[in-house]
């Protein structure tokens, strides 16, 4: 997917458009540099050919060029360029000066300038007219002069040069503070982002208005409004459970007391219909535990951090007796006291799931050992472990895979929703956990769980064994 950043469209934009003036302005600064520094030597040339006039006289009905030997000095900056002159009268006579100097390709003013190749070199030449009047007769002569380029170019060449200079230092400290520009105007988008980037996908709490861009805000409302809608559909979901979960067992619980109290039922019989009522009421918590943990639709507002060694030694302090009758023994093994955030309620749930279908699936009558239970918490790499062990069958490798799947039910002839692990992992995500089940040797199960830590571990050994003999 083609993604678009407005940062770079903006920075794009913006420094295209400068250099599109940049190179505007330079066009411009070059045509007027050029123009002034021709107009400058343009104006020399001029001011020399009034120095030639101001030379000429007439003497014996002749023109006379005074101080011939002193010939013509342009007064510029560098004084390499060549001076050529000359003085013709109206027939093309050759008075004074250089021979065969370029002539104008059209004359029609007394004054013009021109460009023209002269003695293999490029020169500007200026042309103008002159008439002397002495005693009533007119002299009129023709004055060239011309320069060769070298000083105006060399004057240019160094304009260029500093205008250059000066241009690529404007470009790059303008696009250097217009990139810093761009990034402190764009600081609270990033603060935005980090904020969103931050939170938990599963989060739905209001994104803060606060300090957020005019530009952006009304997306940031959107987003509210999508959270706020999305919080209370869950909140129906979960109210619908509720109400489901208490109409369904109302019902079970009165068909229940009814069973016990009635007594034209046959007494053998109670027991299977009550057992039936039993697993009725088991599926239906357990159908409303997996909705209640789905990753998806749960506030994760609720979570706090809580005591995981305390809880594991209180669940196995509570399902010891039970253990007891079902011929297991249970042990209960954590160094330190170990907390984690989460719903202590909800991982109630989980360890009674995993300890019932342990006490269902792990009890293996081909070993002479005690069937044992084992519950122990560990930290390792900043995280949790906690690990359920038992010395039963296991499971075969091609059903670990599918053991998660809901109503997947590994020995169709015990009793069992088919939901309790798919529900032990629900709730491991739920808590951004994850779980590993592998098979022990010679025989038996691990179920290793791992929680993200949270600082408030402190020192306690505690090993607990509880034991049926």
């Amino acid at each position: 997917m083609h993604q678009i950043s407005i940062k770079k469209r903006l920075l794009g934009w913006l420094s295209y458009s400068f250099l599109g003036i940049t190179l505007l302005v330079i066009i411009t600064v070059y045509l007027f540099v050029n123009r002034e520094i021709n107009r400058y030597f343009d104006d020399t040339l001029v001011h020399e050919s009034s120095s030639i006039i101001d030379r000429l006289y007439i003497a014996n009905s002749h023109i006379k060029f005074k101080n011939q030997h002193l010939g013509i000095d342009l007064q510029t900056s560098l004084g390499d360029s060549s001076i050529f002159y000359s003085i013709e009268d109206t027939s093309g006579n050759l008075l004074f000066g250089f021979k065969n100097i370029p002539k104008p390709l059209k004359n029609n003013k007394q004054q013009i300038f021109y460009d023209a190749q002269f003695l293999n070199q490029k020169i500007r030449a200026f042309q103008t007219s002159y008439t002397m009047m002495r005693n009533k007769q007119s002299f009129t002569v023709i004055i060239t002069i011309a320069e060769t380029l070298e000083d105006r170019n060399a004057i240019l060449y160094k304009l260029y040069f500093i205008i250059t200079m000066i241009t690529i230092s404007f470009i790059v400290s303008t696009l250097a503070f217009t990139l810093i520009a761009i990034s402190k105007g764009f600081e609270p988008l990033k603060a935005l982002q980090n904020s969103i980037k931050k939170r938990d996908v599963h989060d739905l709490t209001p994104i803060s208005e606060n300090k957020i861009p005019i530009e952006v805000i009304s997306l940031v409302q959107s987003i509210n409004q999508l959270f706020t809608k999305l919080k209370k559909s869950f909140l129906h979901v979960e109210h619908f459970n509720q109400d489901v979960s208490h109409q369904l067992r109302t019902p079970l619980a009165e068909l229940k007391m009814y069973i016990e109290m009635d007594e034209s039922i046959d007494e053998k019989q109670k027991p299977f219909y009550l057992e039936n009522i039993n697993t009725m009421v088991h599926t239906i918590e357990q159908l409303l535990l997996h909705a209640h943990t789905n990753p998806d639709a749960f506030d994760r507002i609720q979570f706090k951090p809580f005591n995981l060694t305390e809880l594991c030694k209180k669940i196995a302090m509570q399902k010891a007796p039970v253990l007891y009758q079902n011929g297991f023994d249970i042990a209960f093994e954590a160094e330190e006291s170990y907390w984690i955030n989460g719903s202590a309620v909800i991982i109630e749930s989980l360890l009674c799931n995993l300890i019932d279908n342990a006490q269902k699936y792990a009890r293996n009558e081909n070993t002479i050992k005690a069937n044992t239970i084992t519950l122990c918490i560990k930290e390792e790499n900043e995280t949790i472990i906690m690990r359920l062990l038992d010395n039963g069958p296991g499971i075969p490798q091609k059903y670990l895979d599918k053991i998660y799947d809901r109503f997947f039910r590994l020995d169709t002839q015990k009793q069992g929703t088919g939901l309790g692990l798919s529900i032990v992992k629900q709730i491991v995500e739920l808590h951004e956990g994850s779980i590993v089940l592998t098979n022990r040797k010679p025989h038996g199960l691990d179920v290793s769980i791992t929680f993200p830590k949270y600082e408030e571990t402190s020192k306690l050994f505690c090993t607990l064994h509880f034991s049926n003999k």
